[in-house]
């Protein structure tokens, strides 16, 4: 669904008499568009964490964490091309030791983030549900921090919005114009921004859960709302 917004603010009419020798007369205006869609992407933040007593064991238990989510990848049809490791580690653990009053190492710890963008919105909750499905124990799983809605039709969607910007604000322009006695001669300054607004992340149940309370709860639902891209754009005529 497309839905279209736009509004116009005068910033003001600037300098109303002529001084010395071609000073410039102007009016500016500033102006936005909006252009809503619904996201035909989603992008997903997968935590794979471990942990052991030696950094061996911690890597050795990561990568058969790994290897569980990416069989849940494969599942859901996901291309090589849309995953992506953002970070790996591998670090050593420490708590503080109230006795000795020194940092004391209880292991390694490690983890990896990965970028992973699916294509059909629509499976995203079973996709949640899937990649934490695995995280039954206290020494390795998988965590979901975040997901970022998106589309591949933004490009289209702002250059609509900036025409509709660029031609209200003109619009708003001639008319100052007109009431105030004075012709627009040309366009002296023009700029924009664009800004986008997404949908709010859902909240998840619980990112480590056991296997028997996963398979007994309700799937995880998602509502991906709209995505707002806002175009805004300054002007600035030189009148005569």
């Amino acid at each position: 669904m497309k839905q279209m917004v736009v509004a116009v603010g005068v910033l003001g009419m600037v300098l109303m008499g002529w001084q010395a020798q071609g000073a410039e007369r102007i009016i500016a205006v500033s102006s936005f568009a909006e252009r809503s869609l619904s996201p035909n992407m989603v992008s997903v933040n997968v935590e794979v964490w471990s942990k052991g007593s030696t950094a061996k064991q911690a890597q050795s238990l990561n990568a058969s964490e790994f290897q569980k989510m990416k069989k849940s990848l494969d599942n859901f049809k996901i291309k090589k091309e849309d995953v992506q490791t953002e970070s790996y580690s591998l670090n050593p653990e420490y708590i503080y030791d109230q006795k000795t009053q020194q940092n004391k190492m209880v292991g390694f710890r490690g983890l990896q983030i990965l970028k992973v963008t699916l294509h059909k919105t629509e499976d995203l909750g079973a996709f949640l549900d899937a990649m934490v499905s695995s995280a039954a124990k206290n020494e390795s799983g998988v965590n979901v921090n975040t997901i970022q809605w998106d589309t591949d039709q933004r490009p289209q969607m702002e250059l609509a919005a900036l025409g509709d910007a660029v031609r209200n604000g003109r619009a708003k322009a001639e008319e100052l114009a007109k009431a105030a006695n004075v012709k627009i001669k040309g366009v002296s300054v023009l700029s924009h921004g664009v800004s986008v607004t997404e949908p709010p992340m859902p909240a998840r149940r619980g990112m480590m859960k056991s296997m028997a309370y996963e398979m007994a709860a309700a799937p995880t639902e998602v509502m991906a709302g709209q995505i707002k891209i806002r175009v805004d754009v300054t002007a600035e005529y030189e009148i005569q």
